[in-house]
């Protein structure tokens, strides 16, 4: 699991340079987070980003996605499955977000689980 969170990583901090030229860069990150556990996936822009976000985790426990680096809001989790309002369908919620421009820099994208099983992310990221 390791290696395929330092690939994504790679990969999500080579992707921003190419992709700006082309007006919106994306990442997709998909994780097996055990219970009571974390994963994250760090993303270096270029330029000043203002984020778009989906989640997507099972209902059967509580997912929260920080934002953690040098210049990103402070305050908390940006997305707490219990309190934010999210779709749920079939046993998965979808959240969505949008925030707010911040600082060229290095981000990184932790979304931390506690629920009853291992559980199965997907984060999708627009800048």
């Amino acid at each position: 699991m390791r290696t395929l969170l330092v690939a994504v990583a790679a990969s999500a901090i080579a992707v921003p340079s190419f992709a700006l030229a082309a007006g919106t860069a994306r990442v997709a990150f998909e994780d097996t987070v055990p219970r009571s556990g974390s994963t994250s996936v760090t993303i270096t822009t270029q330029r000043a980003a203002a984020f778009r976000v989906v989640l997507r985790v099972p209902t059967r426990g509580r997912a929260k996605l920080f934002l953690l680096g040098r210049t990103a809001p402070r305050g908390g989790p940006l997305i707490d499955t219990r309190t934010y309002a999210c779709e749920g369908a079939a046993g998965l919620f979808y959240c969505r977000g949008a925030y707010e421009p911040t600082p060229r820099g290095r981000y990184t994208w932790r979304i931390v689980w506690s629920g009853p099983r291992p559980a199965r992310v997907e984060l999708s990221v627009r800048w």
